[in-house]
């Protein structure tokens, strides 16, 4: 019987329609553009503001939900289960596990027991931790035998992701360029390829086209591979606007090239789209056993 509940936000840009699907809850985190606070609180209207974004020269930002905001959504998760994992954007990438952490405080004098999980990432990589820590809680795993075990995977890094990104004019407004701010003399020309580790987003190479960036990820995983010599692979791809192109082009030559259980393609949420841009895509990637 499931003990725990699985709750993350939508930096982990999984769907609301895969979340409910899998039982995992997830909430909103806000944008603000010309003012304007804008919820990014179901499929369509993610897909409608990426589609604006590409137009638009204003850069909208990001704000954590107020601390209220987060409790109502922590107490509607846990309406039928008291014990609750929270699995957070990186601390180091976002105030909301800070945010997390108060609330999850709060919410013990209403007899709730929810423990936060720095994820160190955002995107599909986080939207994994919460897939493999909700199939764990519907195994019947107790709450610290669930977060033991995301520990283990983030220290050993067997879960990774690595993104295409068509710029880093959006890491740059946002302040979150961190060690790519070098690169950005001499990339007019170049998509970067980036990873999280260690909380942080870094450049780990740079292409001149998408195609050039899918082989340099082929490789990469083929490093991983020969590094951590898994029994399996699950994967979830991560894309803005280039569905057609991870569909299409990025699917097949993964499934060409290894064998992998595909567990979604994820529409990167609004507030991703505003930190790395639109046309990101990218492969998260969980080395299992």
């Amino acid at each position: 019987m499931q003990q725990v509940q699985i709750i993350t936000e939508r930096l982990a840009s999984l769907s609301y329609r895969f979340a409910k699907e899998n039982g995992i809850y997830i909430f909103p985190v806000d944008i603000v553009l010309n003012n304007k606070v804008i919820k990014d609180d179901n499929d369509k209207s993610a897909t409608e503001f990426l589609r604006m974004l590409t137009t638009t020269e204003n850069i909208p930002t990001t704000a954590v939900p107020p601390l209220k905001e987060m409790m109502n959504e922590f107490l509607k998760a846990t309406r039928t289960l008291n014990n609750a994992i929270y699995i957070s954007a990186s601390s180091k990438l976002s105030g909301i596990f800070n945010a997390g952490q108060k609330v999850a405080e709060r919410l013990k004098n209403n007899g709730k027991l929810i423990k936060v999980f720095d994820s160190s990432t955002v995107v599909s990589m986080e939207g994994m931790y919460a897939y493999w820590a909700n199939k764990l809680a519907k195994e019947g795993k107790d709450i610290d035998e669930i977060l033991n075990e995301l520990i283990h995977i983030r220290d050993n890094r067997r879960i990774v992701e690595y993104g295409v990104l068509e710029t880093l004019k959006y890491l740059e407004k946002g302040g979150r360029i961190g060690k790519a701010k070098a690169w950005l003399a001499n990339l007019f020309s170049f998509k970067p390829i980036i990873t999280a580790k260690d909380g942080v987003l870094e450049p780990i190479a740079k292409v001149r086209t998408d195609n050039q960036g899918l082989e340099k990820v082929l490789e990469l995983i083929k490093e991983d591979i020969k590094r951590i010599k898994p029994k399996e692979i699950e994967i979830m791809y991560d894309y803005g606007i280039s569905d057609k192109y991870v569909r299409e082009i990025v699917n097949p030559s993964i499934q060409k090239e290894f064998c992998v259980r595909v567990i979604s393609f994820n529409q990167i949420s609004t507030t991703i789209a505003c930190h790395m841009g639109p046309e990101l895509w990218g492969i998260a990637l969980h080395y299992i056993g």
